[in-house]
């Protein structure tokens, strides 16, 4: 069965998009040519093991979340195997063993093995210790990354699994919009750090305390001829990964699915309606739905808690440079921005539900069911941009900035709330429907387009803050510092009132379209020709379109090969 798994793997790989393949095994090889690099440049051994066990670190957490990053390409699922009649423990067995067989755990093996740089030249029982101990460290991060894959998958079913993955989505996504600043810490930190290592303190404890060191101090204690203290720590590693094998085994062993039952008094019609603090209309009804949909649907939460994290994420990188620190007060607006990010899909996301929205469409539904969702996306992220803001405010001590922040903050929320919902209305893009969601990102379809039209239209939307942000920067005006607030409400009121009322023309005639290409991934009319918005309807079908027909091409040749080998 092992061998079979590992064959099933393989073949999901080679479904998957090569160019991503070809990127991460770049990526992969550049960052294991760096941590040799450090290794061996460091002439000093209580240097060198500082850098490595540091880098050891990295590795081990970078295993953990890389599956989930990438959303699990090539990973096997134990509900795929859920309905077959085979053993159960076995299936669990052959999962967790195809997960050692794959480029990516080359790549970490490689790595862990240039502790053995820093058991050169201290014996040949420092090196034996050293490779021993980067077989068991290998061991650890490869069952890690699938334990952590298996238990988040079952987290999104919690709360708190949908905020551990947020924080991950989060920093991936504060990498992408603020690369440079890592960058910038970076290009300061590692010279002194192959020069110094880490100082003493609390980091170095912690990270001598972690398992993926324990490989590293055992070669120190090999070299130090104590024998007895490097066998207890490869001891300690090797009882480690027994206790996760059979953990992770029982984790991934197939199980029947279960239908949760929200248990607790009916609901009175009063509450349905909001208890009396929403108004009883169709916006009113619209808003009650959408903020429970954000709440309870784990993809909306996932992508509100990464909006957040993203924020923090990237007031932390901005707080550890003196040089931009003042930027980190401006991280509520991150979050704002995201925002737009996050609902550039909302109809796709509803999935074949959209079918109300259909028959049930009168005179005034479809500008209540745009208003109400914009309502509700301020009401979900307002409370979010305001606690980053706040935070980042007090922390960086930076409040010449307010007048900045509390202008900029409600023209980039107004403005991506429209640009999410007109996104959302003109390119809805079809994922898995929600009845049948697995992955964190079966909630949307190909939205490459769309986060590109979202962020453009964001940035548009709020350009008049911009203008007033600059100009009072320029002058050092009070007034004009005082204004930029005002300009930034009436800039984010007037930015989501366009551009709602831009999706809601744009869906009074063509909610049925909107419909049609959800559940059949095709438009059955041909309507009237809005000019932009249109093109990117058509562009966004047509992406749709070709993905299908290129993937179709490439299982065709497959099996093509397949016949001809027969």
């Amino acid at each position: 069965m092992d061998r079979g798994m590992i064959a099933l793997k393989f073949a999901m790989l080679r479904n998957a998009m090569p160019g991503l393949r070809a990127v991460g095994w770049a990526v992969g090889g550049v960052l294991v040519l760096a941590t040799w690099a450090a290794a061996l440049l460091v002439r000093d051994d209580g240097v060198r093991r500082s850098v490595l066990t540091l880098l050891a670190a990295v590795w081990t957490v970078g295993g953990m979340l890389g599956p989930v990053l990438t959303s699990g390409a090539g990973v096997l699922r134990a509900d795929y195997f859920t309905l077959l009649p085979l053993r159960r423990r076995a299936v669990g067995r052959a999962l967790l063993v195809s997960t050692f067989v794959s480029i990516a755990s080359g790549f970490v093996l490689l790595a862990l093995l240039a502790g053995t740089v820093h058991a050169a030249g201290r014996g040949a029982g420092a090196v034996a210790v050293a490779v021993v101990g980067a077989l068991l460290g290998w061991v650890l991060v490869v069952v890690l990354s699938r334990l952590v894959y298996g238990l988040l998958g079952a987290a999104m079913q919690s709360k708190l699994g949908i905020e551990i993955a947020g924080v991950q989505f989060g920093i991936m996504f504060a990498a992408m919009f603020a690369g440079w600043m890592i960058v910038s810490v970076a290009m300061q930190s590692v010279p002194v750090l192959l020069r110094d290592g880490l100082p003493a303190g609390p980091v170095t404890t912690v990270l001598e305390a972690l398992p993926s060191s324990w490989p590293l101090l055992a070669v120190d204690a090999a070299a130090a001829g104590d024998a007895g203290g490097a066998l207890a720590r490869l001891g300690a590693l090797a009882l480690l990964d027994a206790v996760l094998l059979v953990v992770t085994v029982a984790l991934l062993v197939p199980r029947s699915a279960r239908v949760a039952r929200r248990r607790g008094r009916p609901r009175s019609r009063g509450l349905v309606a909001g208890g009396g603090l929403l108004p009883a209309t169709q916006t009113g009804a619209v808003v009650l739905k959408e903020v429970r949909q954000w709440r309870r649907d784990p993809w909306r939460a996932l992508e509100s808690s990464t909006a957040l994290w993203t924020g923090v994420v990237i007031g932390v990188l901005a707080m550890l440079d003196p040089g931009i620190r003042p930027v980190a007060a401006f991280a509520g607006l991150v979050v704002a921005f995201v925002l737009g990010l996050s609902g550039c899909n909302l109809y796709g996301q509803d999935g074949s539900a959209v079918w109300q929205n259909v028959v049930g469409e009168d005179a005034t539904s479809v500008r209540s069911d745009v208003r109400g969702r914009q309502w509700a996306m301020v009401l979900v992220f307002a409370p979010r941009v305001l606690g980053v803001s706040v935070l980042f405010l007090v922390l960086s001590g930076a409040w010449w900035t307010v007048p900045y922040v509390a202008g900029a903050v409600p023209a980039v929320l107004g403005a991506a709330t429209g640009a999410a919902v007109l996104t959302s209305a003109v390119g809805v893009s079809p994922g898995v429907d929600p009845r049948r969601r697995v992955g964190p990102n079966d909630a949307n379809g190909n939205i490459a387009l769309h986060v590109w039209v979202a962020m453009v239209a964001t940035l548009l939307g709020a350009a008049p803050t911009g203008a007033a942000v600059v100009y009072a920067a320029t002058t050092g005006s009070t007034a004009a510092a005082v204004l930029v607030a005002v300009v930034g409400v009436l800039n984010g009121w007037a930015a989501a009132w366009l551009l709602g009322t831009l999706a809601t023309g744009y869906l009074r005639t063509r909610m049925v379209d909107v419909f049609s290409r959800i559940r059949y991934e095709q438009v059955f009319r041909d309507g009237e020709d809005a000019g932009l918005l249109d093109w990117i309807a058509r562009t966004t079908l047509r992406g749709e379109t070709r993905a299908k027909e290129l993937k179709q091409q490439e299982r065709d040749k497959r099996l093509a090969r397949a016949r001809s080998a027969a």
